[in-house]
């Protein structure tokens, strides 16, 4: 077995107008009690000062990437992860912060634990001031993750993650389907549990700030309420060895999916509607409507 003592990690950070936090989220990295890394930022377009704060840093760790135009989180992350040198890739949201030992406890878990490929760690959400809001208690061993995985449970963050560069090299990383709608951890991490062990170490080791001027929780596209859903839609589908559109890019089959993923929402709001509008797509997507049939008719007599 491979010892991961001493292996370079590279840590992934995406910036865009976040000139209030970024100190503290560089620092929280420079600063850890593992010191082999290499930290790959790129300020992506920001209109305040977060490019300044970035390029004032000397330190020779600190690898830049910066942006000409707003590419966007998803897109910014994979263009970071082709320019990884390290045996080890991990995250650091740029509005976020961590433990200074984050590196080393998941480090020393892969030594211990060299049939792991994907660790993560509890996480404190807090606010924009740092002040507490929750705790977080995930599940640790890999079949418990993945049993509350498929009941549609959060059970990780994804930038609280450290993987084997082998999950990259073979899965990749952020599927483009999300941009700028969210959940491509969530769908990124799905493809994992197919391949690989994961779990969480215990410690809450990263801190998650609830930012209301986040694009998670700024998004527009209707797309993004459902994410979940289409992801677990399309991993049901991978274990039934049926085609998941998402991983093979026919994303025009995706959106038909999507649709009637909103007619199920639209439920609640309106029955009527919904069913003139399944009823209508029925007829458009009778190879798609098929699975939807037994779960529409059920929520329309519980609604």
């Amino acid at each position: 077995m491979t010892s991961s003592g001493n292996k370079l990690i590279s840590i992934l950070m995406p910036a865009y107008n976040c000139e209030k936090f970024i100190k503290q989220a560089i620092d929280g990295i420079l600063n850890q009690t593992y010191e082999n890394f290499e930290l790959l930022i790129a300020d992506d377009g920001s209109k305040d000062d977060t490019k300044n704060i970035i390029d004032s840093y000397q330190d020779k760790r600190i690898k830049r990437f910066h942006n000409t135009q707003n590419l966007g989180y998803l897109k910014t992350s994979n263009k970071l992860v082709k320019e990884a040198q390290g045996q080890f890739i991990s995250f650091q949201d740029a509005d976020d912060y961590c433990e200074l030992n984050r590196l080393e406890i998941l480090i020393d878990f892969f030594k211990k634990n060299n049939h792991i490929s994907c660790v993560g760690s509890n996480i404190c959400k807090v606010d924009e001031k740092g002040e507490l809001i929750s705790k977080s208690n995930f599940p640790l061993n890999h079949l418990e993750i993945v049993k509350s995985f498929d009941r549609h449970r959060i059970v990780m963050t994804g930038s609280s993650l450290m993987v084997k560069k082998e999950v990259i090299d073979t899965l990749g990383l952020y599927n483009e389907y999300f941009d700028r709608i969210g959940s491509e951890d969530i769908y990124w991490f799905s493809l994992i549990l197919d391949l690989y062990q994961v779990t969480n170490v215990p410690e809450h080791l990263y801190y998650y700030r609830s930012n209301p001027s986040s694009v998670s929780l700024t998004h527009k596209n209707p797309k993004a309420f459902v994410g979940h859903e289409l992801i677990m839609l399309m991993r049901l589908r991978r274990l039934h060895n049926k085609i998941d559109y998402i991983r093979s890019k026919d994303f025009k089959k995706v959106d038909v999916f999507v649709k009637f993923l909103l007619m199920m929402k639209d439920i609640t709001v309106n029955k009527f509607s919904a069913l003139l509008n399944f009823v209508g797509a029925l007829f458009v997507h009778p190879l798609v409507a098929v699975s939807f049939i037994k779960p529409f008719y059920k929520k329309m007599l519980n609604a």
